[in-house]
């Protein structure tokens, strides 16, 4: 008989220890996670569309002897999209909005933007859809600000001849832009 007992003991045992350990546990299982934000508020007219604030331009591959023919290469539209255009200034001490200038800012040759890489003898012009070109550093006509939840700046890349001898070759450019409203 003591023997039967010694083996129903040990699986007894088992399970008491394995519910004492239960006991001891928490209760309730929690998962903690986290949840991080980012942002900011500007005291401008409009916002700038985040599609629009970085874009690559791919403009494809010209032959030399178009810029010899024409002196300019075809044109590569992009656009700078604004969102949420009001011209009510958040401080009533303070006027109202009604207009902004762009300026594109980079090295630049001549009235147009510099080029790097392997090609020579040309440079980077912008144009807006007026056909007005934009020169580095300086401020485009004054654009009026309508009120909208979605205005789009249409501009266009070309390439141009600079007056210095053409090399065919890769290129590359860096261009920034910012809008000041008045």
């Amino acid at each position: 008989m003591s023997r039967s007992c010694f083996l129903i003991v040990p699986p007894s045992l088992l399970m008491a220890s394995l519910l004492s350990f239960s006991a001891m546990a928490d209760p309730m299982k929690t998962d903690l996670g986290y949840v991080s934000m980012e942002g900011s508020i500007t005291d401008t007219s409009c916002a700038i569309d985040p599609g629009s604030l970085e874009q690559t331009i791919d403009m494809a591959i010209m032959p030399i002897g178009q810029l010899v023919e024409n002196g300019v290469g075809n044109e590569h539209p992009f656009a700078i999209r604004l969102l949420d255009c009001t011209i009510v200034h958040a401080d009533p001490d303070k006027s109202n909005r009604q207009h902004f200038t762009v300026s594109f800012d980079g090295a630049a040759d001549g009235n147009n933007f510099a080029v790097y890489g392997e090609a020579e003898g040309v440079a980077m012009q912008i144009l807006d859809d007026k056909g007005n070109t934009a020169t580095p550093g300086v401020p485009s006509p004054e654009i009026n600000i309508i009120p909208s939840d979605d205005m789009r700046l249409n501009y266009a890349l070309r390439l141009v001849g600079n007056g210095k001898m053409l090399r065919a070759g890769n290129y590359y450019s860096s261009v920034r832009f910012k809008l000041d409203y008045y």
